[in-house]
């Protein structure tokens, strides 16, 4: 199995694409039907993802399998809550990263007046989530994660380097 990029690369890595939205405003879907996460980039150690959050959006508690994860807010404030069995709420305002281990599980929620956006880097890709009772702790699920083919046609290993996200 490949390991996880380093926290600081993902980090890196989502916030070289967030701080290029003309890559991916025109993929993001803030759409009252549901949340429709876009896979923007993608190889075998990592992928970005692009998700649009409209008010009382939420994902449910969850975790990302065996991969690491980084998220920065690019629009919008997202309430972040984690743990199983106590669970903690933590506000993530526009501009705000958050990088998550492997066992991380949380709940990311759109409880603000106004639609969020967020990019997301997992390594190694994402393939599997389990999610849990908020009450207990307790998985309740499993899912397989459809990714499909990146929508950018980019090699992304311009975003491993502060200069590829100069482009534009």
């Amino acid at each position: 199995m490949t390991r996880p990029l380093p926290a600081r690369l993902r980090a890196d890595i989502a916030h070289h694409v967030a701080d290029a939205p003309w890559l991916w405003a025109d993929h993001v879907h803030h759409d009252p039907g549901g949340r429709r996460p876009v896979r923007l980039l993608g190889n075998e150690r990592y992928e970005v993802w692009v998700i649009g959050w409209i008010p009382g959006q939420a994902v449910e508690l969850h975790d990302h399998g065996a991969s690491a994860g980084a998220l920065v807010v690019t629009e919008g404030e997202l309430v972040e809550i984690t743990g199983r069995s106590r669970l903690r709420r933590r506000v993530l305002r526009t501009g705000t990263t958050r990088v998550m281990g492997p066992a991380h599980v949380h709940d990311i929620v759109n409880a603000g007046p106004a639609r969020a956006t967020s990019i997301h880097v997992y390594s190694p890709p994402l393939r599997l989530m389990t999610f849990f009772d908020p009450v207990g702790g307790h998985p309740t699920r499993t899912e397989r994660v459809a990714a499909g083919a990146p929508v950018l046609g980019l090699d992304p290993a311009p975003f491993l380097h502060p200069a590829g996200a100069a482009r534009g």
